[in-house]
């Protein structure tokens, strides 16, 4: 074993037991042997990861300046203008990675997200589909143009790529509440109810679980306890989520529990004060607005303001 690769060797052990400072010198003293690619890569990603990005600007330069056929240096730049936020150079380096590797599914992918981060509903549709056309299996691409099909009411394309990303991660966040959702447009409660409480067990669970699981109870089964058991556990969970908040007073308010939709709704109106047009404008809280609670109601916000 050479120097250089004794080095090198040093250096990803350091990295593994997350010694950064002392990895990024071993890699640096490398450096001054000789240059493998590879290596060079990995070093660049380091500061990358480590919010380091004109060091890891300078390396992938450096790769593209002497290797500038390397679809990973392009892509690399492309990573590193991102944190940087200019999204422009962004593109145009991950498009230079694709030009060099046309089967560069992280790429296309990249630019999805960044069409996506703009509005562009064309360019991000067609980046995630040839995303797919390369890596069928990616579980990112699979699960947001199954948002985009759901959202255009696509439901059967919508399914497909959502259970496709849940074959490959079931325990990622979002995928459970995404097939929730779907499944609820198509009238199959039970399944989106199904799909919503697998999303409740995860540590990184989605809020609006507990609003949907809530709602389908309330408005779909005409189950209000229910409906108020998971409300009340989503607050317990998301104690300053207004909508938990504003949608059990909704559940208080058509049970004429006025008292308690009172309390609700006043939480959630402080916390976001923009709710009191909503609350005005509700036709299921018409009642509720004919009482006494919602003019006290109107006085105590007014007063925390």
């Amino acid at each position: 074993m050479n120097r250089y690769e004794e080095l090198i060797g040093k250096a990803r052990a350091a990295y593994r037991e997350n010694k950064i400072d002392e990895a990024i010198r071993l890699y640096e003293d490398a450096f001054r042997e000789m240059i493998i690619v590879e290596d060079l890569i990995d070093l660049a990603l380091i500061y990358l990861d480590n919010k380091m990005p004109v060091k890891a600007l300078e390396a992938f330069q450096s790769l593209v300046d002497v290797f500038p056929d390397s679809p990973q240096g392009h892509y690399g730049l492309g990573l590193v203008y991102e944190q940087l936020g200019k999204s422009d150079l962004a593109e145009e380096a991950y498009l230079e990675a694709v030009k060099r590797n046309p089967t560069f599914a992280q790429a296309y992918f990249n630019i999805a997200l960044l069409a996506d981060d703009n509005n562009d509903e064309k360019k991000a549709y067609d980046y995630y589909k040839k995303t797919l056309l390369y890596d069928p299996d990616h579980f990112w691409a699979n699960l947001n143009l199954g948002s985009f099909y759901e959202k255009k009411n696509y439901l059967d394309l919508a399914l497909k790529h959502t259970l496709k990303a849940y074959e490959v991660n079931p325990g990622e966040k979002m995928v459970t509440f995404n097939l929730g959702v779907i499944h609820g447009k198509m009238g199959d409660h039970e399944t989106a109810l199904r799909y919503y409480k697998e999303e409740t067990i995860k540590p990184d669970c989605y809020p609006l679980t507990y609003l949907n699981i809530a709602l389908i109870y309330k408005d779909a089964l005409g189950d209000y306890e229910k409906s108020r058991y998971y409300l009340l556990e989503g607050i317990s969970r998301f104690k300053d989520n207004t909508a938990l908040w504003y949608n059990l007073g909704c559940l208080y308010a058509v049970t004429l529990d006025y008292q308690n939709a009172y309390n609700c709704f006043l939480y959630a109106l402080i916390k976001k004060p923009r709710l009191r047009d909503t609350l005005a404008a509700d036709e299921e809280l018409a009642a509720f607005r004919e009482s006494p609670f919602y003019e006290e109601l109107l006085k105590s916000v007014k007063g925390a303001q």
